[in-house]
């Protein structure tokens, strides 16, 4: 005990001499604000830094309240030093370097020099000392503004990085830049190739964007634009000066591939030219060429702030044969929305307005559309068109309308072709158009470049994205584009359940997993989900348990079957739901073989059949777009619009239900859920279904769609049979061990499956069902003290007669061919 007291009080003395800062837990993150770039050119060796300023946040500071700490920090630079001596004493700062508290008001702290430094050096010492009455706080700034510290840069080459690295009683940081050298250049940027026929004219498809790398241009800043041989720019590439622009542009007066650019304003550091204000002839090149555009910045004499600096060449038009193309802008990322829903997110919060990207149809010249022919706009099956809004009908005349063609006529012409395509796709008929070459529109008519969105709407278990074809007759070859992404709201996650028929209280195995795309996605009292069966025979003994995780915050109600409606919508994170405890009543003239597990929900009744009671919210939200030219096949109409009659989903695929109905189909969520492996006790022909694949010398097993362990592997007998450890055949069979059995006294395997006795003799190339003997090709065998039974006997003894060899992968499969 003395002993143990006197290491305590040694211990106690050790401490009682270490000073109280060595404890201190002070902490800071750090950052450069303001960091400069230079040209290369524009800085020398003795040009100071002026700009970049050092940033400590301040984290679990330890200070003694009330009296003036110290804090020591050491700066280590790269790539720069002194370009002065630093004196041991108070540093001489401007207003920038100084100590800022959370609430914007600056503490009165000092800094000082602690170690001499010489010009020439990359290190500098400093103490920060707090004010007698004011102590540093979590989230101070320290702010040092390193022109108080008089840096230079050692390099001025381009790609030089001036560097600093913090250490001391705040902690170390990572090298942060402060100032840089930057490649004098530009970057120009083209963001779509835009097409055009032989001897055709076309503006830029999207506008040309002139960046410079580092600074800004200089009023003046010239640009040199030249196109690649065998194009040339027309008399419509000019832009005066006058005319209000960041910028002006002149041809070239010797070179008709040549246009200048000049800069009109101060303080831009990239100027975007217009696609319009460039026009590209295709006066000699051919099908395949590409006109590329090369832009150098030319430094103007007498004019030092102006550069010279040339960007990478881009390609800006494509000439192509006579064609009209299919398209959409390649930079801009696919909506992606909900499936199962209607354009009113029915039953979810989310609030997609289910709009495509814009998609164009333009001709490369005029008359490359051959209107004569018909041609259609297809989309996915399972996914419809509730509108369509031309954006941009440039180019399109319909038939009887001519150069008077307005954005309505062409939405009504695509309401006729949804229609005439039976909402597969939309089918333009020969001659809607007119040819954009015919004399009829005169000289102001323009090649079609025809923009347009599509309002989308997906059945429920559709998902990935949306591709629009375009085909027909017109064309000789489709071209595609994709449009629009489809996800589901939730996903469903059930296994297949081999299941031996017992009428009444057959307990399904495993459970059905429900999980929400996105938290708080469900909508509050709007989202039910209902799973059923595809057939009459199979029905729920009592009601499943439903549960819901207990992390999301939803609660479900009105559970009942297998069905539940979301009473409070997750918040914390995405529900998962949980039906398990299901007990079916199969009917006993149920044949063997997959059931599947079906659902419908309410948001997806709204998308298939519109929201019943409410015929102006369906025809806002998921009538198709037939509605618009007055589609009079259903038997609801549009409150307040005379005669027009909405067509739904419903109404348009086979389903054996319709919108007037509001009767949705259910949609399957898994393929044989319940696989029923006997026919009913009571049937006398029972059957085995399952399939079994048996890999030769694997200590495996699939039966349906589980592997299951095998503690020997199967093998080939000296006659070529397959043999299969007797305790495996519990297991394919998905009957109790009970119900296979070894007699070693008389050396037989019996069998009980449904109503079939099976039993085989080890020696006796015979098997017995129910009494009645069956030859066999293969008797039972005893090897290494275990029983393998004959693969092909035992399948015939099943009732199987699908029993297949794969040489290649030495496999066995029963039923292989009936449950692909």
């Amino acid at each position: 005990m003395k002993k143990l007291i006197s290491m305590v009080m040694a211990a106690a003395m050790v401490v009682s001499l270490v000073p109280a800062t060595a404890f201190a837990a002070n902490t800071a993150t750090f950052k450069v604000v303001n960091d400069k770039e230079y040209r290369e050119g524009e800085i020398d060796k003795t040009t100071v830094i002026d700009g970049p300023q050092l940033q400590l946040k301040l984290k679990d500071v330890d200070t003694t309240k009330g009296e003036p700490d110290d804090f020591d920090i050491t700066l280590d630079f790269n790539n720069a030093e002194l370009n002065n001596t630093l004196n041991k004493g108070v540093l001489t700062v401007t207003g920038q370097t100084k100590v800022t508290g959370k609430d914007g008001v600056d503490r009165q702290a000092s800094f000082a020099v602690k170690e001499k430094a010489s010009k020439g050096d990359d290190t500098v010492k400093l103490t920060i000392t707090e004010n007698d009455s004011t102590d540093f706080q979590e989230d101070d700034i320290i702010t040092i503004d390193l022109k108080d510290l008089g840096l230079v840069l050692t390099k001025v080459s381009k790609n030089t990085k001036a560097t600093v690295e913090v250490s001391g009683d705040f902690g170390d940081s990572d090298e942060l830049t402060f100032a840089s050298v930057l490649d004098t250049g530009i970057t120009v940027t083209l963001k779509k190739v835009a097409e055009v026929a032989e001897e055709e004219t076309t503006n830029l498809e999207k506008d040309l964007t002139i960046k410079a790398n580092v600074g800004e241009f200089a009023e003046d800043q010239q640009f040199e634009i030249k196109v690649s041989s065998g194009f040339e720019f027309t008399k419509k590439s000019v832009v005066a000066a006058s005319a209000g622009k960041d910028y002006s542009i002149a041809k070239d007066a010797d070179d008709d591939g040549k246009i200048i650019v000049t800069v009109e304003k101060t303080g831009l550091d990239e100027i975007v030219i217009d696609k319009d204000d460039i026009e590209i002839d295709a006066v000699s090149a051919k099908s395949g060429a590409v006109a590329k555009l090369t832009v150098k910045a030319i430094a103007t004499e007498g004019n030092d702030a102006t550069f010279k600096a040339t960007a990478d060449a881009v390609e800006a038009v494509k000439v192509v044969d006579n064609a009209v193309t299919l398209s959409v802008d390649e930079d801009d990322d696919l909506p992606v929305i909900y499936s199962g829903v209607d354009t009113n997110n029915y039953g979810i919060t989310d609030d997609s307005d289910h709009e495509s990207l814009e998609v164009t149809l333009k001709e490369s010249a005029k008359g490359a559309l051959d209107v004569k022919k018909s041609f259609t706009l297809t989309l996915p099956e399972g996914v419809y068109a509730t509108n369509v809004e031309v954006t941009d009908p440039e180019g399109a005349y319909i038939v009887g309308e001519g150069t008077s063609t307005s954005a309505e006529d062409i939405e009504n012409a695509f309401a006729a072709a949804y229609k005439k395509g039976d909402h597969d796709n939309f089918e333009f008929a020969r001659k809607t158009f007119v040819a954009t070459d015919d004399s009829s529109l005169g000289n102001n008519a323009k090649d079609m470049d025809l923009d347009f969105k599509l309002t989308l709407i997906a059945e429920p278990g559709f998902t990935g994205d949306v591709t629009l074809t375009l085909g027909g007759d017109a064309f000789d070859k489709e071209q595609t584009v994709k449009i629009a992404k489809f996800v589901s709201p939730y996903t469903i996650e059930a296994q297949q359940n081999d299941l031996i028929i017992d009428y009444r209280n057959t307990k399904v195995p495993t459970n059905v997993v429900i999980k929400e795309a996105e938290a708080g996605l469900w909508k509050k009292d709007d989202m039910t989900f209902d799973f059923e069966f595809d057939k009459d025979v199979i029905t729920l003994e009592d009601d499943a348990k439903i549960t819901v995780d207990d992390k999301s915050g939803m609660e479900v109600k009105n559970t009942k079957d297998m069905k539940f409606t979301v009473k409070d919508e997750s918040d914390d994170a995405a529900a998962t739901v949980t039906i398990s405890d299901i007990s079916l009543y199969m009917g006993r003239s149920i044949a063997s073989g997959a059931y599947d597990l079906k659902v419908k929900t309410t948001a997806g009744k709204a998308m298939m059949t519109g929201v019943e009671g409410d015929a102006a919210i369906n025809d806002d939200y998921a009538a198709l777009f037939t509605t618009k030219a007055g589609e009079t096949g259903t038997e609801r109409e549009i409150a307040g619009v005379d005669d027009v009659k909405p067509y739904f989903a419903a109404d348009y695929r086979d389903w054996d239900v319709k919108s007037k109905d509001f009767v949705e189909k259910s949609f399957t969520v898994k393929e044989g859920f319940v696989n029923v492996i006997t026919a009913g006790r009571d049937q006398d022909d029972a059957s085995f279904t399952k399939k079994v694949v048996v890999p030769v010398g694997e200590k495996y097993l699939i039966a349906g769609e589980e592997q299951v362990a095998l503690d020997v592997p199967a093998y080939i007998s000296a006659a070529g049979y397959t043999m299969l450890p007797v305790r495996a055949v519990a297991t394919a069979l998905g009957i109790n061990n009970n119900n296979v059995l070894w007699n070693q006294a008389s050396r037989t395997v019996t069998i009980l499956y449904g109503q079939r006795i099976i039993t085989m003799v080890a020696g006796q190339k015979v098997v017995t069902v129910n009494g009645n003997t069956i030859p066999a090709s293969a008797t039972v065998q005893i090897k290494d003290g275990r029983t393998f039974l004959p693969m092909r006997d035992l399948a015939t003894a099943l009732g199987v007669t699908d029993i297949t060899w794969d040489a290649a992968t030495k496999t066995a499969t029963m039923n292989g061919n009936q449950n692909k």
